[in-house]
């Protein structure tokens, strides 16, 4: 054992993305992996919202980090860099690592090109999309969670039309939608609790897109009754999800939304009403679902379970010694100390342990400053603490791993070059028809339409070709 520790360490360059405050230098978590994984990791910090450029220029550049952070399995200039040769493969050599051997196989699949692994995945959960809404207004409307298309409907109705703000006026917004990426955030958690598709699923023994099917059109005709009532915010094609809870939400204009988080310990609303009341908790404030279908089953939008992953270029490591190195390091990161450290802190420090299984922050503002930005470096999470912060993050968390009918997107693992290469043209045919229907601005021979342009202008060969590949791995 002696001999290991007098090992130099493993020096390890890699840029990564913050959302809020950057790091210091001196970050006390990358100290403390340092010294258990025997390396000396040196981040280049870049904002998060940059990123993808930032990826951009680093992917042309001759002098790249040891270990480069992709944003997305199919990000276009990774692909065509895998194809070129430009990265390690990894399927068989993470074999040699005892723990990231035992990495879940569902996310090395989805973290797969090819059929081959060329990136260790950043595990995040599959189950993610919710329906948020203000627990206090929904207790005085007298209505339960909103956990069906006929729930978000009633209460946005109910919230629309009241004065849950008491502001004496009727003002609020019934149901808050936001975009990402010129798109509606979380429309397919809608679509499959209708019982349509997560995003592309098998029909007439081909690979097709939910848009092309009856339920994705039943999704969007019951949007546009609801924009038709005002329950809708009027200016939703240009509302970015980031803008919902800061805007709308914080300002009391709409107590219902799809998300992905709750708001923190730290939100103003909340802070406002424990300001009147210290016995006030979150869940008393805000409240959260899981989306079912007609029946009563819960049915989910899974998500791929990963967000991009490390690769690892040869023109920085340039040995397989090298590497297996480098992998080493990841290899103490995927450990339960390793995943305890980057994504709850070091004990006594920035956590306490609650009941012995869950993870309570000491100091919130020292959490987020130096624990949460590293959570950024993690390929996992399962083996940490569930973080604490009250009663409800606690069930968030147990919910969110608690699985029944969860609908994948079947092109998770498969890649069509015309839908790559054409994608921005894809998507923008689309998101536009489906803002313009549900603003009542085209009708349904018009919407046909749009999919026959989005067809001809690679649509048709991308549907081939998910098709091709599918049905290739299968059989």
């Amino acid at each position: 054992m002696s001999g290991e520790s007098e090992k130099k360490p493993v020096e390890m360059k890699i840029v990564l993305g913050y959302a809020e405050e950057m790091p210091s230098k001196d970050n006390p978590v990358i100290q403390e992996l340092n010294r258990l994984a025997n390396a000396n990791i040196i981040v280049e910090w870049t904002p998060m919202v940059s990123y993808n450029d930032k990826f951009n220029v680093l992917m042309a550049s001759n002098n790249m980090p040891d270990v480069v952070l992709v944003p997305d399995v199919k990000n276009t200039t990774f692909l065509y860099a895998v194809n070129a040769g430009m990265f390690w493969e990894l399927t068989d050599r993470i074999q040699n690592f005892s723990e990231l051997r035992e990495i879940n196989p569902i996310l090395l699949k989805n973290a797969s090109v090819n059929g081959k692994l060329y990136m260790l995945p950043r595990e995040r959960e599959l189950k993610r999309k919710m329906v948020v809404y203000r627990a206090d207004w929904a207790k005085e409307a007298g209505l339960g969670p909103p956990d069906t298309i006929e729930g978000i409907y009633n209460m946005a109705k109910a919230f629309a039309k009241g004065d849950f703000d008491g502001n004496s006026e009727i003002d609020t917004i019934g149901f808050a939608l936001g975009t990402v990426n010129n798109e509606i955030d979380c429309f397919d958690a809608l679509v499959v609790a209708f019982g349509g598709f997560n995003r592309w699923g098998i029909k007439d023994n081909k690979i097709v897109p939910s848009f092309m099917t009856e339920e994705y059109l039943e999704t969007m005709k019951w949007l546009r009754k609801m924009y038709r009532e005002n329950l809708i915010n009027r200016d939703f094609a240009i509302t970015k999800t980031t803008q919902i809870v800061p805007d709308l939400v914080d300002k009391e204009k709409t107590g219902l939304w799809l998300a992905y988080r709750l708001p923190t310990l730290s939100d103003p609303v909340l802070k406002a009403k424990q300001e009147q009341d210290p016995s006030v908790k979150r869940e008393d404030v805000y409240g959260y679902a899981f989306l079912k279908d007609a029946t009563g089953n819960e049915r989910i939008a899974a998500e791929t379970g990963i967000s991009g992953g490390f690769a690892f270029p040869k023109k920085s490591v340039k040995t397989e010694e090298r590497l297996n190195e480098l992998l080493g390091v990841f290899n103490v990161i995927q450990s339960r100390e390793g995943q305890i450290l980057i994504n709850n802190g070091i004990e006594g420090v920035h956590f306490e342990l609650v009941e012995g299984k869950y993870a309570k922050a000491i100091d919130p503002e020292v959490f987020n400053r130096e624990v949460s930005p590293i959570g950024q470096l993690g390929t996992g999470g399962t083996k940490a603490y569930i973080i604490a912060d009250d009663e409800i993050s606690i069930r968030l968390n147990m919910d969110r791993r608690t699985y029944n009918n969860m609908v994948f997107d079947v092109t998770a693992t498969l890649f069509s070059s015309s839908y790559s290469s054409n994608y921005t043209t894809l998507q923008k045919i689309i998101s536009d028809a489906q803002f313009k229907f549900i603003m009542g601005e085209i009708d349904e021979d018009e919407w046909n339409k749009a999919i026959e342009e989005w067809l001809k202008a690679g649509g048709e060969a991308a549907i081939d070709e998910f098709t091709n590949a599918y049905y290739g791995k299968v059989n």
